[in-house]
């Protein structure tokens, strides 16, 4: 496989990994008996996502976070870290956005995923996945 083709493999996976992500963040308990990331050598534990959140949590609670802002996160257990960084704010249908963009590297694969997610603060004051 070419290194190009490798790259939309990959983008396939961070698009099915934030899909993954979104759906880990609001399943209930049960959740944390089914691992989703067990696929293509991408495994986070429960811990992993819960760093991940509250790291990105720190980016899209507080509006008056500059945009380039990065937040990272280590999960000395798994052996797997990441960063998330602010790339932008925006307005979509009147609601307040994020664009967020997360670096995640699994402990013995070589490169890191990398994935985007934006997030809308709807008129409750919640932060949803758009």
């Amino acid at each position: 496989m070419s290194r190009i083709e490798g790259y939309g493999v990959k983008k396939l996976i961070a698009g099915s990994l934030a899909a993954a992500v979104a759906l880990g963040m609001y399943v209930l308990p049960v959740q944390a008996q089914l691992n989703p990331f067990t696929r293509a050598g991408f495994e986070l534990s429960q811990e992993d996502i819960n760093l991940l959140s509250a790291a990105a949590k720190k980016l899209y609670i507080d509006e008056s976070v500059s945009v380039g802002t990065v937040e990272t996160w280590s999960n000395p257990k798994s052996g797997n870290t990441g960063s998330v960084q602010l790339l932008g704010t925006f307005d979509y249908k009147g609601l307040p956005c994020r664009r967020l963009q997360h670096d995640i590297r699994i402990k013995d694969v070589a490169d890191p995923f990398r994935y985007l997610f934006d997030r809308c603060k709807t008129s409750n004051g919640e932060w949803k996945l758009l």
